[in-house]
């Protein structure tokens, strides 16, 4: 149905362009722009589908040329049984076209599939990001391979066999699952962190799941009981029995005719399991009611569309923006597929803006890139990449909690592919807005960028040069001290914001920043910045994440603050910070030493005891005042912990158990 927006009731060029648009409508089958790759299963019985995408897919599924590549690609399947494989590299979507996961099917050996592009055990797949796969079902002989990182989800998929999201002996820094069903084991292996949501991985054994650090499960099935290292565990399993609200992302089917569809997913509340296992859970609009949107595309003819009331489909490419693209009606969806890249306007404005009153909106499958520079005047007091809502939000336009907005896999960076080391934003992404839910976020300041003709600056002055210290440095442009300057990831003042899976790293000021009541974060992944010093930042007291001391009720599950302090001295007093009020909880925080210097001297306030260096002698045992039972301290060499259930700051108890 075509959304109504709010000035549609004033006539004018608007008016006239809605007439002209009711008679015209847009075309459907859409006219795919080149970067759209679309099959069925006659293509796979004609020809070597197999060879053909690889071919096609040669250079993003190297590390060197891939990594900050120009090229976006998606690959659709229509309804129909294929006997491809298909590896995803950099910048690729793979999007059945069902309406139902087990519409496409995959049936040779591999399926779809990514392995690690680096060499084991580093990089491994450290460094594999910027991909997803969705909308299938895996019915290979081998189960299906998903060793990635961040910005890789898997989403609304059926795995016969077993998912691995691991190889051996590579390392790998993940990631997000949701909307998944999983007939064999899944197996975590050697991740360092992960997030599962609405998912049945029927894995009941920890053992067999595996993982490192930080294990999150929210409304999913199938899975082990949350452990405790007072229960002898070395991994912070979270185990949320219900998701307490969401929606599925936004998703694109073709019917027989040839013609597509726009799949809306409804809300869902205080749901567990994937939405597929049950029926009608979408709102289908014909294309006939979508714009969909090419690179090429002067800015303002997407807006128009926008102003119109049309959903969008951004198709793959680069974007280079000259205005935010404004959502000003309700229940309205910006969906991007490819890795469709906004680069945002040089005048410090955002690449996408939310009106406070345009309740539902969607906004999904975005890449968000900074462009900002001293050299072009900013017109805003603070530079971001994406706005929803407005400061001091009026009655009316802070959120319907029957409606809420939906941010679904949105990958921000700042620096990367830009050679000129002086683009940057003051925060990432702001949230205004009451009832928002994020569904997997991460917000990146480059700690590695593509190299140019400048030099690499080595803070340390070092006799041995900086590539024979660091690895990546003889790939990569290492960023230094004011580079690509940054202050904060996300800064929430919105009420009743929830977020599932959620990775800032490597801002130069508070990382996160939370200011409106009622707050939930079910997992929370953080690397300080490499670049800092003790004056700078340690000092400063800077954080990985900090909740305003006026906020009384916020809650954080599974979450870490890790340190690598790579050119100068830097101990930063707490990783997590906190008001000292019963209403504000924290399950399953923790610090982490990566490499570098120390450190981290606490967790979370002054609780926690330090991580400064793989060989930390520390060893502490006691006991620490749970929330639910009295915990024993343990000993670790590189990592602090506080685990409870949850931790009370300000009650008689803070709990559970903390680890050094």
């Amino acid at each position: 149905m075509l959304m109504q927006p709010a000035s549609f009731g004033f006539p004018g060029v608007l008016g006239l362009l809605l007439l002209l648009w009711r008679g015209l409508g847009e075309p459907n089958p859409p006219e795919w722009p080149e970067t759209v790759y679309i099959y069925g299963p006659e293509d796979a019985s004609e020809r070597n589908l197999t060879a053909e995408i690889a071919e096609l897919l040669r250079e993003l599924n190297n590390v060197s040329t891939g990594h900050y590549s120009s090229e976006r690609k998606a690959l659709l399947f229509k309804p129909g049984s294929y006997d491809v494989e298909v590896e995803v590299g950099y910048y690729v979507q793979v999007l059945g076209l069902g309406r139902h996961p087990k519409d496409v099917s995959f049936t040779s050996r591999r399926g779809v599939f990514s392995p690690p592009m680096g060499e084991s055990p580093d990089p491994g797949s450290l460094d594999n990001f910027w991909r997803s796969a969705e909308n299938f079902h895996q019915a290979s002989s081998e189960g299906m391979l998903w060793a990635v990182s961040q910005a890789c989800p898997l989403r609304r998929v059926h795995v016969d066999r077993n998912l691995s999201l691991f190889a051996p002996k590579a390392w790998a820094s993940g990631g997000f699952l949701a909307d998944v069903q999983v007939d064999g084991y899944t197996r975590l292996g050697g991740q360092q962190q992960w997030i599962m949501r609405n998912a049945n991985i029927s894995t009941p054994s920890a053992s067999i799941l595996g993982g490192q650090w930080n294990i999150v499960l929210v409304g999913c099935t199938g899975t082990p009981p949350e452990t405790l290292p007072s229960n002898g565990a070395h991994v912070a399993l979270t185990n949320v029995a219900l998701t307490p609200t969401v929606a599925e992302k936004p998703f694109i089917s073709v019917d027989s005719a040839g013609l597509f569809s726009l799949e809306i997913p409804i809300f869902r509340v205080l749901s567990v399991g994937p939405s597929f296992a049950e029926q009608e859970m979408t709102s289908s609009v014909p294309f006939s009611e979508v714009y969909l949107a090419r690179s090429s595309d002067l800015t303002s003819l997407i807006q128009a569309k926008l102003d119109l009331g049309l959903h969008v489909v951004l198709s793959p490419g680069i974007y280079n923006l000259t205005a935010p693209l404004t959502l000003s009606t309700a229940d309205q969806v910006l969906l991007g597929i490819g890795m469709a890249t906004l680069v945002a306007p040089k005048d410090g404005r955002p690449c996408v803006y939310v009106k406070g009153s345009a309740t539902g909106v969607r906004v999904a499958g975005l890449m968000l890139q900074a462009a900002a520079s001293p050299s072009v005047l900013k017109v805003v007091p603070v530079s971001t990449l994406l706005q929803w809502g407005e400061p001091g939000a009026v009655s009316g336009d802070g959120g319907d909690p029957t409606k809420p907005g939906v941010l679904s896999d949105i990958f921000a960076r700042v620096g990367g592919p830009d050679v000129d080391r002086s683009i940057g934003v003051d925060v990432v992404l702001r949230i205004y807005s009451n009832y928002v839910v994020g569904d997997n976020l991460w917000i990146w300041r480059a700690d590695h960028a593509f190299v140019g003709q400048d030099t690499q600056p080595d803070p340390q002055n070092s006799l041995l040069p900086m590539s024979g210290r660091v690895p990546k440095a003889s790939e990569y442009y290492l960023t230094a001290a004011g580079d690509y300057p940054a202050k904060t990831g996300l800064e929430v003042f919105g009420d009743f914001v929830t977020i599932y899976g959620l990775a800032v790293e490597h801002f130069i000021e508070d990382n996160t920043i939370w200011h409106g009541e009622a707050g939930r974060v079910y997992f929370y992944q953080n690397e300080l910045p490499y670049d800092v010093d003790q004056e700078t930042f340690g000092d400063k007291g800077y954080s990985g994440y900090r909740v305003s001391p006026t906020v009384q009720r916020h809650e954080a599950q599974g979450a870490g603050v890790y340190s690598y302090f790579r050119d100068f001295q830097c101990l930063v007093p707490s990783g997590f910070v906190a008001p000292s009020t019963d209403g504000v909880r924290f399950t399953n925080v923790f610090t982490r030493f990566l490499n570098g210097k120390p450190g981290i001297e606490h967790v979370l306030n002054d609780q926690g005891t330090p991580v400064l260096g793989f060989a930390d002698p520390l060893r502490l045992l006691g006991v620490f005042r749970g929330a639910d039972e009295l915990g024993v301290l343990g000993n670790d060499q590189t990592d602090g912990w506080i685990w409870g259930g949850p931790c009370e700051l300000g009650g008689d108890r803070v709990g559970g158990q903390r680890k050094v």
